[in-house]
């Protein structure tokens, strides 16, 4: 999606008597120079401030949505999603991700045309927090090279997503820099980032009728910001620009700024599809991609606290899926396969049950999870009639883990 935005996190906005252009533009060029000091970036030029509506949010963000991907390879996507448990089997992924942020975007900085929109029914008591982080993506923007760190990574989406963290994150660090005046984010403590991450996780079923993917598109603007503001106490505003010549390559590095310096690698992980034939016989590889923390964090809190989710998930070394369906006369969803590997083999005792209550509560169809010591396999959307175990035996003659 070509489009970098401001979520709001399910609180209702009062109704107001609609945004005045003029007040928006002014509240932006007043802010704009205030963010560039805080960030410790200096002004390349101005930013063009206009006002939309909904409606013209819901075809901005449906117009950018088929940029870099094809409404056949979203709906594959959505259907992978639904095997896990993201999204209900059958559901439209494409009308759940515009309306999710038709209701929750109040603003958006697109590269394209570097342009900040603001929503008209944004209240003046929510107008700096939105104009302040999207001045702050004009402000990346002039650096960064926003539009290009928007392209997909396909088959690699904890990459994806922790450009995102990075993206979201350092321009909501930006605008509370700004709020927290000349004490700037050394004013923020531990405890308040903490708070903020785990009541995302905590309150997504509140909010919205598909969590998991709520919180996967609001965890960027919590746990990003975490980790980015505990990078720059730790060492300064300039290791966030050097994020950007040398990008994070996990959301893991993105949730731990102790992983992100010591740019903690992820354990290669593999599942080769050739030994599940013979259990899935009229099956074939349709996708192969990634999950990363963040996505079986945002799972794993649907079945537990902040805290248990959290603990579960940490310790992530890697992992890889496939997708499987029939060519013709596709499944209800896809056949989802993977393999994940641990730090530790205590790290996989502990996600072990955890998702074990995800799946079967969430996944669609029939799901299989084993581990042997610190790696994971599991597979969900199994069809009836599937033996289980020889299903288990051919994911691990087909998992290979390590250089």
């Amino acid at each position: 999606m070509s489009d970098t935005g401001v979520i709001a996190d399910g609180r209702v906005q009062a109704p107001g008597e609609g945004l005045d252009p003029a007040t928006a533009r002014a509240e932006a060029m007043r802010i704009l120079a205030s963010v560039a000091v805080a960030r410790n970036l200096e002004l390349k030029s101005d930013v063009v401030v206009e006002v939309i509506g909904k409606a013209g949010i819901r075809k901005f963000v449906k117009d950018s949505m088929y940029d870099h991907t094809t409404p056949a390879e979203l709906q594959l996507l959505g259907r992978v999603d639904s095997s896990l448990g993201v999204v209900p089997v059958g559901a439209d992924i494409e009308r759940i991700y515009l309306d999710l942020l038709e209701d929750g975007v109040l603003g958006l900085y697109d590269p394209k045309t570097k342009t900040l929109f603001i929503g008209d029914f944004v209240t003046s008591g929510m107008l700096s927090m939105v104009v302040g982080h999207e001045i702050a993506h004009g402000l990346q923007d002039m650096y960064f090279d926003l539009g290009a760190l928007q392209e997909p990574i396909r088959h690699d989406s904890d990459a994806e997503t922790a450009r995102r963290y990075l993206v979201e994150g350092d321009a909501q660090a930006s605008y509370l820099a700004w709020v927290s005046g000349e004490p700037g984010v050394a004013a923020i403590e531990d405890a308040v980032l903490d708070a903020m991450g785990d009541q995302v996780l905590e309150l997504a079923g509140v909010a919205s009728k598909h969590p998991v993917l709520a919180r996967a598109l609001q965890m960027p603007y919590t746990d990003g910001t975490a980790t980015v503001i505990r990078l720059v106490k730790k060492s300064g505003w300039k290791a966030v620009d050097e994020l950007y010549a040398k990008l994070p390559a996990t959301s893991e590095q993105m949730l731990h700024v102790d992983k992100l310096v010591a740019r903690e690698r992820a354990i290669p992980a593999k599942l080769d599809v050739g030994a599940l034939e013979a259990v899935l016989p009229d099956l074939a590889l349709v996708w192969h991609d990634n999950l990363g923390e963040a996505a079986l964090l945002s799972m794993l809190a649907e079945v537990d606290d902040a805290t248990v989710a959290r603990t579960a998930a940490g310790g992530w070394g890697g992992d890889f899926f496939v997708a499987l369906d029939r060519k013709d006369n596709p499944l209800p969803s896809p056949v989802v396969a993977g393999v994940i590997a641990w730090d530790s083999e205590a790290d996989a005792r502990e996600f072990v049950p955890v998702f074990t209550r995800y799946l079967q509560k969430h996944a669609a169809q029939g799901t299989v999870i084993d581990r042997k010591g610190h790696k994971v396999v599991f597979a969900a959307g199994v069809p009836k009639g599937v033996d289980g175990r020889a299903l288990t035996t051919a994911l691990w003659r087909g998992t290979h883990v390590g250089t």
